[in-house]
């Protein structure tokens, strides 16, 4: 089936609004499809709003969660979906949702989250947010590998010193302990570099990053 087309069928049995399986449906029919191939923005249309709506209200749920992460990681690939997605308030979802996900649809979830920071209105949405700061800190600490690298590239969006970063969000040593915590675990080379950097926007003049993660006085 075209992308078109799999779009619409998804956004009507989103759009019933009196049947939960319906919307489920729409998820799997999705995730059957986009998964296996990935949208690259070249050639496919963009997610309608409905649809990409219809697919973020299901990342807080049970059952939905799993596949919802899945269609959403596939659809931010393409920078046009991560328009759609900010507006569909996918931000404020995911790092709500954060808490109660684990293992792959955490790790899914957070590289989502990483590609909506790479455009200005995801990034400010991120900064602004009352748990952006707590839930990287917190993921930083309970993911490894990719989902612990994701976290700690939301963070160094959050307190990245560029327009509209806010710097005293959280006292800026907590997050930085947390940072050489985490990079003294399993950790990506990028993780670390991404850290390292983190580290020297928060000005902290105590923590010497070393190669392996380790710090010095």
């Amino acid at each position: 089936m075209p992308l078109s087309e799999l779009f619409h069928v998804a956004e009507l049995q989103l759009s019933n609004t009196e049947s939960y399986n319906s919307k489920i449906s729409a998820i799997h029919l999705l995730e059957r499809s986009l998964v296996p191939n990935p949208s690259n923005g070249s050639e496919n249309p963009t997610c309608p709003l409905p649809v990409m709506k219809g697919l973020v209200s299901l990342i807080k749920d049970i059952a939905g969660a799993k596949p919802a992460t899945k269609v959403l990681l596939a659809l931010c690939l393409a920078e046009t979906n991560r328009h759609v997605a900010v507006e569909a308030r996918a931000v404020n979802e995911v790092v709500e949702a954060l808490a109660e996900l684990e293992g792959a649809a955490a790790e899914r979830a957070l590289a989502a989250l990483e590609l909506l920071c790479t455009i200005p209105e995801g990034a400010a949405e991120v900064r602004d947010h009352a748990l952006g700061v707590p839930m990287m800190v917190q993921m930083m600490g309970k993911m490894n590998g990719r989902g612990k690298e994701c976290a700690i590239s939301v963070l160094s969006v959050i307190f990245g010193g560029g327009p509209g970063s806010r710097e005293g969000v959280e006292p800026p040593d907590e997050v930085a302990r947390a940072v050489v915590l985490a990079l003294q675990g399993d950790c990506s080379a990028r993780g670390r570099r991404k850290g390292a950097q983190l580290l020297k926007n928060l000005e902290n003049g105590r923590l010497d990053l070393t190669e392996d993660g380790h710090h010095s006085n």
